[in-house]
C-alpha cells in the first residue's frame, strides 16, 4: 500500500464515521462505525508497512 492508499482508507473512514451519524437508524449507525474501524486499520497498516518498509512479492515471487 502506498501514501495515497492509506490518505484513500483515512477519507473512507470519515466518510463512514458522517454516514454513522446521518443515519436514522441504530443499526445502520453501528454498520457505518464498523467501517471507519475497518478503515482505520487499513491506514495503521500501510502506514507500518511504509515505516518498515516491506515489500510484497509481485504473482511471480519477486520483490
Amino acid at each position: 500500500m502506498s501514501r495515497d492508499d492509506a490518505s484513500y482508507y483515512r477519507q473512507r473512514a470519515v466518510d463512514h464515521r458522517a454516514m454513522a451519524l446521518a443515519a436514522g437508524r441504530q443499526n445502520v449507525r453501528e454498520i457505518h462505525e464498523e467501517l471507519a474501524h475497518q478503515y482505520d486499520a487499513l491506514v495503521e497498516q500501510a502506514e507500518l508497512r511504509s515505516a518498515l518498509r516491506i515489500q510484497w512479492p509481485d504473482a511471480e515471487g519477486k520483490r
